[in-house]
C-alpha cells in the first residue's frame, strides 16, 4: 500500500519505518554504545526534542525529508553528549519511544525480562524462553538443544541425503557429523 501510494521508496534508508527518518533510528552515544528511537506519532516526536533538550523551533519539520539530514545531525550531536545509561534514565518513564540498545547479556539481566520470565535454561543454554503464553495452552522448550553435531546425520538423512552421500560428507572431516 505504502509503494502504491507512492509514500515508501525501495532504497534502502529512505522511508520512515527503515532508519531513513531521523526520529526512528540508532544514536551512537558517548560510550560507544546505542539507544533506538523510535518518535513517529507527534508527541512522541516532541517529547524526544523536549527530553533531547532541543528547541523545536529552530529545528526542521518532522515530516521535511529533504531536511532529515540536518534533523540527524542535531540527534547525533545530543545523543553523543552522554552514555547509553546516562539517556535511559532521561527518558525513563516517558512517552518518547527511546530505549537502550542491550548487548545479550544485559538483555538477560534486564528488570522487565527477569519480571516477565523471558528467559530459560534448557541444559546449560540460557535461551528466549517460548512465546506466546497463553493459559490454557502453555508453550514450553521439550528438551535441551541437541550438542554440535549431535544430530547431525540426521538433518542430512531428513534433507534427502543418503547414506552414501553422508559418509562422503563425513570423509571431509565436517564435524556436525561426529
Amino acid at each position: 500500500g505504502l509503494l502504491g501510494g507512492e509514500r515508501w521508496s525501495e532504497r534502502r534508508g529512505a522511508n520512515v519505518l527503515d532508519s531513513g527518518a531521523p526520529w526512528y533510528d540508532t544514536y551512537e552515544t558517548k560510550d560507544a554504545k546505542f539507544v533506538a528511537v523510535g518518535a513517529i506519532e507527534p508527541k512522541f516526536y516532541h517529547e524526544l526534542i523536549d527530553r533531547l533538550g532541543l528547541d523545536v523551533a529552530t529545528l526542521p519539520d518532522q515530516h521535511d525529508g529533504a531536511r532529515w539530514p540536518e534533523l540527524r545531525t542535531a540527534f547525533e550531536r545530543a545523543f553523543a553528549a552522554r552514555t547509553r545509561d546516562e539517556w535511559a534514565a532521561v527518558f525513563d518513564g516517558s512517552d518518547a519511544c527511546v530505549a537502550p540498545v542491550l548487548t545479550f547479556s544485559e538483555a538477560r539481566a534486564d528488570p522487565h525480562a527477569l519480571a516477565r520470565d523471558a528467559y530459560a535454561t534448557i541444559g546449560t543454554i540460557e535461551q528466549p524462553a517460548a512465546a506466546p503464553r497463553f493459559a490454557r495452552t502453555p508453550g514450553g522448550i521439550r528438551r535441551p538443544p541437541p550438542q554440535r553435531g549431535e544430530l547431525g546425520r540426521d538433518a542430512l538423512r531428513d534433507w534427502g541425503f543418503d547414506a552414501t552421500q553422508i559418509g562422503e560428507l563425513a570423509a571431509l572431516g565436517l564435524g556436525m557429523l561426529d
